[in-house]
């Protein structure tokens, strides 16, 4: 497998995290000591699984681009937490988000990249965390949708700004109401429907994530600059 040229195709990957414990303990073998060390914080056996199989899913895709064996890859992370690869050096760029029992994991060469899921839910208070992070255009069309649409326009618009900050490297840091990426919303009186095209804010190309092995969750992607392609694909195209 090959990665696509400089800066035109960003993979995205769709990891399903539900499998069986021999699964997850052969996806043990690939992780570092301080990542075997992370994943037994988590006080629920769940969320460690659903960690050793996000992290197992990059080591193998990235190890299959750069064909190095997946245990000899080497992370740093910003002071932000953006993680990068130390060894081996490569113009790679990476991205990872997971939310229930899916993960997103974006990778491309020469060029920043940001991803974000979220699975859909209903139990959130969504108008009181829009009028705390999100712009007044936002917030705006936002309260055009009627219940329960709103809620899936709500992490539309959540999604394109957790891509677009993770894409940056701040972070949180950034502020969510410092962008506004009202255009990814979609409109009201289509059932909750989005737009497929993207968008661009402030230099950076954002677009909702779209395929059939995501349904009940809503993601978006951010890459730096233009002209980028997304290609969505799914583990079992990994060689070997």
């Amino acid at each position: 497998m090959r990665l696509a040229p400089k800066g035109e195709v960003v993979d995205i990957w769709i990891v399903d995290l539900s499998v069986a414990e021999q699964t997850l303990q052969r996806a043990q073998t690939v992780l570092s000591e301080d990542e075997l060390q992370r994943s037994r914080r988590f006080r629920f056996p769940v969320d460690c699984r659903r960690f050793v199989m996000a992290r197992a899913n990059l080591r193998r895709i990235l190890a299959s681009y750069l064909h190095v064996a997946a245990q000899t890859l080497v992370f740093d992370y910003s002071e932000y937490g953006k993680p990068t690869l130390s060894r081996p050096q490569s113009q790679m760029r990476f991205n990872v988000s997971r939310s229930g029992e899916r993960a997103l994991i974006a990778c491309t060469q020469g060029r920043e990249v940001g991803v974000d899921i979220e699975k859909e839910r209903q139990d959130i208070e969504i108008d009181d965390l829009a009028k705390r992070f999100f712009t007044a255009p936002e917030n705006a069309k936002l309260q055009a949708f009627p219940l329960p649409d709103r809620y899936q326009a709500f992490l539309r618009c959540w999604t394109c700004k957790e891509a677009f900050v993770k894409a940056v490297g701040r972070g949180l840091s950034l502020g969510l109401d410092k962008f506004d990426v009202s255009l990814g919303i979609g409109e009201p009186g289509s059932g909750g429907a989005t737009s497929t095209e993207k968008f661009s804010v402030d230099g950076w190309s954002l677009s909702p994530i779209v395929s059939n092995t995501l349904e009940g969750y809503i993601s978006a992607a951010a890459v730096e600059g233009a002209g980028i392609e997304l290609r969505v694909r799914t583990p079992d195209e990994i060689p070997g």
